[in-house]
């Protein structure tokens, strides 16, 4: 289905028409979120070395300690007002019992800036209708047969349907992500839909095909036809990723 929407090729970039876009090949550059600071506050000069407190190359006294290494800061998590603002309509009890394994997976994955996480939270938002489900509705009998998902052995298709916040489809997947977590969801499948199971298979799911870097370059059109592999709910996932960039933005 052909759906005329906001086209995001980049980060927060709006383009005429997705479908005209994405022929076209445009990639729009980065947002930047981070801009330099002040050198000398960032060293705790108050002025310039040697301007007023003697050499520059004048040994420090004995008794002086060094300073301490600086410790980058975790990254920013998500709270649970931020996502029910994201995510309208997801039910509070909901929000209370998935904002930490989301953002314990998060943490985990790298998606550490609000253009990872917004693009992240758009995208499983849509493949688990609002967060309402982590097992796909249809039976998976569709997937029978599939040897690109390496689905080779009679019921496959039912039993590896797609499950987890960004429905981990298919026997090979399976096994991946049980080589991964060291969870057997090869021998018990419905292990995906756990919460703490769902948001970290959807977070190995992101890293192995490099999203991160999809988004912060290529922008949520791309991501999207990767984690979709199409074009399905396009406007959808581009709202729901406009939405969180301006709540993740301006908290």
């Amino acid at each position: 289905m052909t759906t005329s929407v906001v086209g995001f090729v980049g980060p927060g970039v709006a383009a005429a028409d997705t479908a005209d876009t994405v022929a076209a090949g445009v990639v729009a550059a980065p947002v930047r979120f981070h801009e330099a600071g002040d050198l000398f506050k960032t060293l705790k000069f108050g002025t310039l070395p040697g301007a007023d407190s003697g050499s520059a190359d004048e040994a420090a006294p004995a008794s002086a300690e060094p300073a301490p290494e600086a410790v980058p800061a975790p990254p920013a998590a998500v709270t649970p007002d931020e996502l029910a603002r994201i995510v309208p309509g997801m039910p509070a009890e909901k929000i209370a019992a998935y904002v930490e394994p989301l953002n314990a997976a998060m943490a985990r994955g790298g998606i550490d800036n609000p253009v990872r996480q917004a693009a992240f939270i758009a995208q499983l938002a849509v493949e688990s209708d609002g967060f309402r489900t982590f097992e796909e509705y249809a039976s998976g009998r569709a997937y029978e047969g599939r040897a690109d998902l390496g689905n080779i052995q009679a019921g496959d298709g039912e039993r590896y349907k797609g499950r987890g916040a960004i429905q981990i489809t298919g026997r090979h997947n399976y096994e991946q992500v049980s080589q991964y977590t060291g969870v057997d969801f090869v021998a018990q499948p419905e292990l995906l839909q756990a919460p703490e199971n769902a948001f970290t298979t959807a977070a190995w799911y992101w890293t192995s095909r490099n999203l991160n870097q999809v988004a912060d370059t290529a922008g949520i059109v791309r991501v999207s036809e990767l984690v979709n592999g199409g074009h399905h709910a396009l406007e959808r996932r581009v709202q729901d990723f406009q939405r969180g960039l301006d709540v993740l933005l301006h908290p």
